[in-house]
């Protein structure tokens, strides 16, 4: 069932980002949407990755028991400062927390709303920054776990953002900055036990996304308001879907909705990506 559900789409870095939607058992390819009208129903139910089935979830896409229960949600995974299983110490399951906090972190700057400081897992990289909206990245740090990633965040959040503002992303495209000339100034202020993780490649990474307009006053459209959401797609940046009428669809925040996915051509008009 949970193939029924929708999720975050995948990315790939390309001249322009490509967007896969996987639903139903089938792989849209969501770019070539562009300029066609899609249509997203949602059947008013959702289902937590436990395998839960209900009208809505509790708290933050889990179900009560999961919510407090589970290692995905507990603190640990929104504020890595608090991360403990490298000291053997377990917030809910040690053996989870293992795997997942003592492995290779990322520490990066990103200009997405402007300069935000942010964290993620090795394996993650360059997705992380396309899912965020950042149009351009550099890593600042690679550390052995995620407890002293979040310790480096903490210390550069004092002056810079460790948030996307996601109204000012939708808007347009963000001045450019010198990451470069950032990372150095930033990296004075990582404590000096974690200064050794401070990556010496400076190479930026420029992201384009498929956009072919921007809405002038956002407008974020829920399923739960509005369970039938049809429209022409005009752009994707970030999880965002788009649509005329200056109107935005977050897919990533409606993970786990149980949902169909259609599209059908617009008269006279044709993809641009």
């Amino acid at each position: 069932m949970m193939t029924n559900t929708l999720k975050k789409m995948d990315t790939k870095l390309k001249d322009v980002v490509q967007y896969t939607l996987d639903i139903h058992g089938e792989i849209h390819q969501m770019n070539d949407y562009i300029g066609q009208s899609i249509k997203i129903e949602w059947d008013g139910k959702v289902i937590c990755s436990c395998g839960k089935v209900m009208k809505k979830f509790y708290r933050s896409g889990f179900c009560y028991t999961c919510y407090w229960e589970s290692p995905f949600a507990s603190q640990s995974i929104f504020k890595p400062e608090l991360c403990t299983a490298h000291l053997d110490i377990e917030e809910r399951d040690l053996e989870w927390e293992k795997k997942f906090q003592i492995a290779p972190h990322y520490v990066y700057l990103a200009n997405s709303s402007g300069i935000k400081v942010g964290i993620t897992r090795g394996s993650q990289g360059v997705i992380r920054w396309m899912d965020q909206g950042a149009s351009q990245a550099i890593l600042l740090a690679e550390v052995p776990n995620r407890r002293f990633s979040g310790d480096i965040e903490v210390s550069l959040k004092r002056f810079v953002d460790d948030i996307t503002n996601w109204r000012k992303m939708l808007s347009g495209e963000p001045n450019r900055v010198d990451l470069v000339k950032m990372k150095e100034e930033l990296s004075v202020h990582v404590p000096e036990e974690l200064k050794q993780y401070i990556l010496p490649n400076n190479t930026v990474t420029e992201i384009k996304y498929p956009v072919t307009k921007y809405p002038r006053k956002i407008n974020s459209t829920k399923l739960d308001k509005t369970p039938i959401i049809t429209g022409e797609l005009v752009g994707i940046k970030a999880q965002y879907l788009l649509l005329d009428g200056d109107r935005v669809f977050n897919i990533r925040s409606h993970e786990g909705y149980i949902a169909n996915f259609s599209v059908s051509k617009i008269a006279n008009q044709t993809s641009l990506f």
